[in-house]
């Protein structure tokens, strides 16, 4: 049985490899957008968790490296640029 997307975004390796690379850059980015605007410190680590994921998703798929990423708490920066 295929499962629907919540709100349109993928949560599976399926789901990431029925994207075309422009569509998971976008997604990417999108992320990286998220985060800088969140405003709870669970909701930033949430999200910067789905970039690390994304990138490696990437990778695994495209052959593009992921970046490495470091999360720092709240008010500190983090490697998210």
């Amino acid at each position: 049985m295929h499962r629907r997307r919540r709100s349109g975004v993928a949560d599976t390796e399926e789901e990431v490899a029925e994207l075309s690379l422009d569509e998971l850059n976008a997604a990417i980015g999108r992320c990286i957008e998220g985060s800088e605007r969140t405003g709870t410190g669970q909701g930033a680590k949430a999200i910067f968790k789905r970039v690390v994921w994304l990138e490696k998703m990437r990778e695994k798929i495209h052959g593009i490296p992921a970046t490495r990423r470091l999360w720092r708490r709240r008010g500190e920066q983090s490697d998210i640029e």
